[in-house]
């Protein structure tokens, strides 16, 4: 059941929690099992490449935005 409760994360709160639990899944401390620290391993190298891709896609949307705003059309005639 999807919990009720929105949370709403910056880019950088997003970053911690990959790294929070790259550092869970590589712990020797942790009671988890072998599959359970590959799961978070996994987990936050998706979670990194997918802040990759967002950043990647905003800094081509803001390229594109910046070239549309400067866009300048010569009608000869």
């Amino acid at each position: 059941m999807p919990d009720s409760k929105s949370t709403t994360m910056t880019p950088n709160e997003v970053q911690l929690l990959a790294d929070r639990l790259y550092a869970r899944g590589v712990s020797k401390i942790g009671v988890d099992t072998a599959e359970q620290a590959s799961d978070l391993r996994v987990a936050s190298r998706v979670i990194r490449g997918l802040l990759h891709e967002l950043d990647r896609a905003a800094s081509i949307t803001g390229d594109l935005a910046r070239v549309l705003r400067e866009l300048r059309i010569n009608v000869a005639g």
